[in-house]
């Protein structure tokens, strides 16, 4: 999984987390609810439809000089999310093009992310970015207690930042902070108990270890939260009993598959300002009727939506 490109140690430095202000996180409450409609009994919205994810280059928020190498972890996190037969992954490069359409460069905002995704018809954005880089020595053990000479061992520290985008709403799905930890083995030998050595820079190989172990950890804690989420479309028309949606086959629609509207209770924002939908309810049921590559015909059995509606498949 190494292939981030030549990272040069130049400008290394610790940089802040990002955080998403202004986003939060779907509590979705409606595993707790029942259908009203006894037709359909109780309701299960985590669906067998695949969801369709993709992957924007990771910023580098602390200095890498490597133009690729956000580029090439976008890249390896691809690859090993498709690797999952709950997602559809679109190639890192289209994503990059819809970026360079509307003139968008790193890092995204979350709203951009939304529109990237809207743009080529995801159910969620992944951004990711190189939060900090860290070398520091580190006694283990009894040795931690020692005042006098003793060896200590060597470790670099990458953490990226790893966020899901919701594509039609610009809300954060999924946000994990995850450090890959390199041992480099026995390092110098000192009088004093290990201090942090941040200054100085981590070699090639250390980092590119570092930063392996992190996206591994990126991509297992990403995929979890993805995988728990139901499959959610946009109704695009509303006409005569039935409405349309733009996925199809390639996300594993079939006919018969059913859907449904949920109420929006309230939305609750938190004290650093990150919003909360609360969805309650069914209010409407649908069932897919007709399916094409990347569209789908759904009738509307109870209630009504309009176009810009948000449906989810049931299970």
């Amino acid at each position: 999984m190494k292939q981030y490109g030549k990272i040069w140690p130049a400008a290394l430095a610790l940089a802040a987390l990002v955080v998403f202000a202004g986003c939060g996180v779907v509590i979705d409450m409606a595993e707790d609810n029942e259908w009203r409609w006894g037709s359909f009994g109780s309701a299960d919205f985590v669906s067998p439809v695949k969801l369709r994810v993709g992957v924007a280059p990771f910023s580098d928020e602390v200095g890498l000089g490597a133009v690729e190498a956000g580029t090439n972890l976008a890249s390896l996190m691809t690859q090993e999310l498709a690797k999952d037969s709950r997602l559809v992954l679109a190639p890192t490069t289209e994503v990059m093009r819809a970026m360079g359409a509307r003139g968008y460069g790193l890092p995204l905002t979350p709203q951009q992310a939304a529109e990237i995704g809207s743009d080529l018809r995801l159910n969620a954005v992944v951004l990711g970015s190189v939060s900090e880089i860290k070398k520091y020595n580190l006694r283990k053990g009894w040795r931690r207690l020692a005042r006098i000479v003793t060896s200590q061992r060597e470790y670099v520290d990458a953490v990226l930042a790893v966020s899901a985008i919701d594509s039609r709403t610009g809300i954060v799905l999924v946000s994990r902070a995850n450090t890959g930890e390199y041992d480099g083995g026995s390092g110098n030998r000192d009088f004093f108990e290990a201090g942090d050595l941040s200054g100085q820079q981590p070699d090639q190989e250390a980092l590119e270890n570092s930063l392996d172990e992190a996206l591994k950890e990126s991509y297992y804690r990403t995929l979890s939260g993805l995988a728990a989420l139901p499959f959610k479309a946009q109704v695009l028309s509303s006409y005569g009993g039935q409405a349309s949606i733009g996925f199809g086959s390639d996300v594993g629609l079939r006919r018969g598959q059913k859907f449904a509207k949920l109420e929006v209770e309230r939305i609750i924002t938190n004290t650093i300002g990150e919003s909360y939908q609360v969805v309650g309810a069914p209010i409407a049921a649908l069932q897919v009727i007709e399916v094409r590559d990347s569209a789908a015909v759904l009738e509307i059995i109870e209630g009504h939506v309009s176009p810009g509606d948000t449906i989810q498949a049931v299970k």
